[in-house]
């Protein structure tokens, strides 16, 4: 299936749900992915969805995209995996982020309390 009934799939699934949908106008020849990882946005209440389009046989190649972007960068962003299941005709869904880990900088060890009351 292509990338644009795919999208077209969960464009409607995401409407039906109550989610406002925005992807990037195709350009011929030219990525149109946000930041490579992501094809669709889905906005409801407070809540974003960060979407990823595939088929079932690319998961694993866009999960590793994925995460390989998000280290690169240090970034901490879920983004969520719709592979579209020609048997089921439903999406298959996964949620892909990384957390950074924090490194102490000595500025945040904590201070000894020199400070005597008496």
């Amino acid at each position: 299936m292509r990338e644009v009934e795919i999208r077209k799939k969960a464009v409607e699934k995401l409407k039906k749900g109550g989610w406002i949908t925005w992807f990037p106008a195709k350009v011929r020849f030219k990525q149109n992915d946000i930041f490579g990882i992501i094809d669709l946005l889905a906005v409801k209440g407070k809540i974003m969805k960060k979407i990823q389009l595939t088929t079932l046989p690319n998961v694993s190649t866009k999960r590793k995209k994925i995460k390989n972007f998000l280290k690169k960068f240090k970034v901490e962003l879920p983004v969520e995996i719709w592979s579209w299941d020609k048997k089921r005709k439903d999406f298959r869904k996964e949620k892909i982020n990384i957390k950074m880990r924090k490194k102490r900088s000595k500025s945040n060890r904590p201070v000894e309390n020199s400070w005597n009351p008496k």
